[in-house]
Protein backbone atom coordinates (compact mmCIF):
# COMPACT_ATOMS: atom_id res chain seq x y z
CA UNK A 1 0.00 0.00 0.00
CA UNK A 2 1.42 3.35 -1.06
CA UNK A 3 0.29 6.01 1.36
CA UNK A 4 1.13 9.70 1.32
CA UNK A 5 2.84 11.08 4.42
CA UNK A 6 3.55 14.63 5.47
CA UNK A 7 7.10 15.23 6.63
CA UNK A 8 8.69 18.55 7.49
CA UNK A 9 6.03 20.42 5.52
CA UNK A 10 6.51 18.38 2.33
CA UNK A 11 4.33 15.59 0.97
CA UNK A 12 6.35 12.45 0.25
CA UNK A 13 5.01 9.35 -1.46
CA UNK A 14 5.68 5.90 -0.11
CA UNK A 15 7.46 4.69 2.98
CA UNK A 16 9.55 7.32 4.70
CA UNK A 17 13.14 6.25 5.30
CA UNK A 18 14.89 9.51 6.17
CA UNK A 19 18.34 9.35 7.73
CA UNK A 20 17.95 12.81 9.26
CA UNK A 21 18.93 11.51 12.71
CA UNK A 22 22.24 10.28 11.28
CA UNK A 23 23.21 13.82 10.32
CA UNK A 24 23.54 14.69 14.01
CA UNK A 25 26.53 12.33 13.95
CA UNK A 26 28.31 14.16 11.12
CA UNK A 27 31.43 15.81 12.45
CA UNK A 28 30.68 19.55 12.71
CA UNK A 29 33.62 20.47 10.50
CA UNK A 30 32.32 18.05 7.83
CA UNK A 31 28.84 19.61 7.66
CA UNK A 32 29.62 22.42 5.16
CA UNK A 33 31.17 19.93 2.70
CA UNK A 34 28.25 17.55 3.29
CA UNK A 35 25.76 20.32 2.54
CA UNK A 36 27.67 21.44 -0.57
CA UNK A 37 27.95 17.92 -2.00
CA UNK A 38 24.24 17.14 -1.50
CA UNK A 39 23.11 20.57 -2.74
CA UNK A 40 25.25 20.24 -5.88
CA UNK A 41 23.97 16.71 -6.59
CA UNK A 42 20.39 17.93 -6.16
CA UNK A 43 21.01 20.88 -8.46
CA UNK A 44 22.71 18.66 -11.05
CA UNK A 45 19.82 16.14 -11.05
CA UNK A 46 17.20 18.88 -11.44
CA UNK A 47 19.22 20.64 -14.14
CA UNK A 48 19.59 17.40 -16.11
CA UNK A 49 15.84 16.83 -15.85
CA UNK A 50 15.03 20.34 -17.14
CA UNK A 51 17.44 19.94 -20.07
CA UNK A 52 16.19 16.43 -20.93
CA UNK A 53 19.66 14.90 -20.46
CA UNK A 54 18.94 12.41 -17.66
CA UNK A 55 20.15 9.47 -19.78
CA UNK A 56 23.69 10.89 -19.97
CA UNK A 57 26.10 10.31 -17.07
CA UNK A 58 26.75 13.34 -14.88
CA UNK A 59 30.04 15.19 -15.26
CA UNK A 60 32.44 13.95 -12.59
CA UNK A 61 31.63 15.81 -9.36
CA UNK A 62 34.12 17.18 -6.87
CA UNK A 63 34.08 14.49 -4.19
CA UNK A 64 34.81 15.90 -0.72
CA UNK A 65 37.26 14.16 1.60
CA UNK A 66 34.39 14.02 4.12
CA UNK A 67 32.54 11.46 1.96
CA UNK A 68 33.36 8.07 3.51
CA UNK A 69 33.66 5.07 1.17
CA UNK A 70 33.89 4.72 -2.60
CA UNK A 71 31.58 6.64 -4.89
CA UNK A 72 31.02 4.80 -8.15
CA UNK A 73 31.53 7.23 -11.03
CA UNK A 74 30.13 8.42 -13.32
CA UNK A 75 26.93 9.18 -11.43
CA UNK A 76 23.80 8.18 -13.35
CA UNK A 77 20.26 9.37 -12.67
CA UNK A 78 17.30 6.98 -12.74
CA UNK A 79 14.93 9.28 -14.65
CA UNK A 80 11.78 7.43 -13.52
CA UNK A 81 12.70 7.79 -9.86
CA UNK A 82 13.68 11.42 -10.40
CA UNK A 83 10.37 12.20 -12.08
CA UNK A 84 8.42 10.57 -9.25
CA UNK A 85 10.14 12.81 -6.70
CA UNK A 86 10.31 16.01 -8.77
CA UNK A 87 7.89 18.28 -6.84
CA UNK A 88 9.48 17.38 -3.49
CA UNK A 89 13.01 17.79 -4.85
CA UNK A 90 12.24 21.23 -6.26
CA UNK A 91 10.81 22.31 -2.88
CA UNK A 92 13.88 20.96 -1.07
CA UNK A 93 16.20 22.81 -3.46
CA UNK A 94 14.36 26.06 -2.71
CA UNK A 95 14.70 25.44 1.03
CA UNK A 96 18.42 24.70 0.73
CA UNK A 97 19.12 27.80 -1.40
CA UNK A 98 18.85 30.07 1.65
CA UNK A 99 21.70 28.14 3.31
CA UNK A 100 23.78 28.18 0.15
CA UNK A 101 23.52 32.00 0.13
CA UNK A 102 24.36 32.20 3.88
CA UNK A 103 26.77 29.33 4.66
CA UNK A 104 27.32 30.61 8.20
CA UNK A 105 23.82 29.26 8.97
CA UNK A 106 24.92 25.67 8.26
CA UNK A 107 25.15 24.18 11.76
CA UNK A 108 24.32 20.87 13.43
CA UNK A 109 22.01 22.78 15.79
CA UNK A 110 19.66 23.74 12.93
CA UNK A 111 16.99 21.00 13.19
CA UNK A 112 15.23 22.11 10.00
CA UNK A 113 18.47 21.88 8.03
CA UNK A 114 19.26 18.44 9.47
CA UNK A 115 15.78 17.21 8.52
CA UNK A 116 16.11 18.71 5.02
CA UNK A 117 19.52 17.11 4.47
CA UNK A 118 18.08 13.77 5.53
CA UNK A 119 15.25 14.08 3.00
CA UNK A 120 17.62 15.22 0.25
CA UNK A 121 20.03 12.36 0.89
CA UNK A 122 17.25 9.75 0.98
CA UNK A 123 15.95 11.02 -2.37
CA UNK A 124 19.39 11.29 -3.99
CA UNK A 125 20.38 7.80 -2.87
CA UNK A 126 17.24 6.47 -4.55
CA UNK A 127 17.80 8.49 -7.74
CA UNK A 128 21.53 7.74 -8.08
CA UNK A 129 21.44 4.19 -6.68
CA UNK A 130 24.30 4.96 -4.31
CA UNK A 131 24.63 5.50 -0.60
CA UNK A 132 26.19 8.82 0.51
CA UNK A 133 27.84 8.57 3.94
CA UNK A 134 29.85 11.34 5.60
CA UNK A 135 32.58 11.60 8.23
CA UNK A 136 31.29 10.80 11.73
CA UNK A 137 28.21 8.79 10.69
CA UNK A 138 27.56 5.26 11.90
CA UNK A 139 25.93 3.86 8.75
CA UNK A 140 27.26 1.80 5.87
CA UNK A 141 29.88 3.59 3.79
CA UNK A 142 29.28 5.33 0.47
CA UNK A 143 28.78 2.88 -2.37
CA UNK A 144 26.33 1.42 -4.86
CA UNK A 145 22.93 0.19 -3.65
CA UNK A 146 20.28 -1.70 -5.51
CA UNK A 147 16.78 -2.39 -4.26
CA UNK A 148 14.26 -4.33 -6.36
CA UNK A 149 10.68 -5.24 -5.44
CA UNK A 150 8.60 -7.79 -7.36
CA UNK A 151 5.20 -9.37 -6.84
CA UNK A 152 6.03 -12.40 -9.02
CA UNK A 153 9.27 -13.54 -10.64
CA UNK A 154 8.73 -15.85 -13.61
CA UNK A 155 12.05 -15.46 -15.46
CA UNK A 156 15.43 -14.40 -14.15
CA UNK A 157 16.10 -11.35 -11.98
CA UNK A 158 19.72 -10.31 -11.51
CA UNK A 159 20.85 -7.43 -9.35
CA UNK A 160 24.43 -6.06 -9.58
CA UNK A 161 26.04 -8.20 -12.25
CA UNK A 162 29.44 -6.34 -12.34
CA UNK A 163 31.81 -7.83 -14.97
CA UNK A 164 34.98 -5.95 -14.03
CA UNK A 165 34.34 -3.45 -11.25
CA UNK A 166 32.01 -2.06 -8.57
CA UNK A 167 34.36 -2.34 -5.56
CA UNK A 168 33.65 -0.42 -2.36
CA UNK A 169 30.63 -0.83 -0.11
CA UNK A 170 27.82 -2.50 -2.06
CA UNK A 171 24.26 -3.32 -0.97
CA UNK A 172 21.77 -5.30 -2.99
CA UNK A 173 18.24 -6.06 -1.82
CA UNK A 174 15.72 -8.12 -3.77
CA UNK A 175 12.21 -8.68 -2.48
CA UNK A 176 9.84 -11.03 -4.27
CA UNK A 177 6.48 -12.15 -2.95
CA UNK A 178 6.56 -15.24 -5.15
CA UNK A 179 9.07 -16.98 -7.42
CA UNK A 180 7.36 -19.26 -9.94
CA UNK A 181 8.71 -22.64 -10.98
CA UNK A 182 11.67 -22.01 -13.28
CA UNK A 183 12.08 -18.49 -11.92
CA UNK A 184 15.49 -17.44 -10.70
CA UNK A 185 16.65 -14.59 -8.44
CA UNK A 186 20.38 -13.76 -8.45
CA UNK A 187 21.91 -11.13 -6.18
CA UNK A 188 25.42 -10.01 -7.28
CA UNK A 189 27.25 -12.03 -9.89
CA UNK A 190 30.95 -11.21 -10.44
CA UNK A 191 33.91 -10.82 -11.56
CA UNK A 192 34.87 -8.27 -9.18
CA UNK A 193 32.10 -6.59 -6.98
CA UNK A 194 34.46 -6.25 -4.06
CA UNK A 195 32.47 -4.59 -1.23
CA UNK A 196 35.62 -3.65 0.72
CA UNK A 197 35.04 -1.68 3.89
Amino acid sequence: MNESRLFSGLACEGELMSDAADFSMVVGSALPATFTFLYQRLGAALSRWRSGRTAEPEAEPEVPAELVGDLELPLRVDSGRLEARLPVLEALALGMAQYERAPERITIEDAVLMQTLGQVREALEDIYGQRFTFQGETREQTGPISEQHYDTVAGEVTVMEAQEAIRGSVTSTIRAKRVEAGGKVVGMRAPIIDGRS
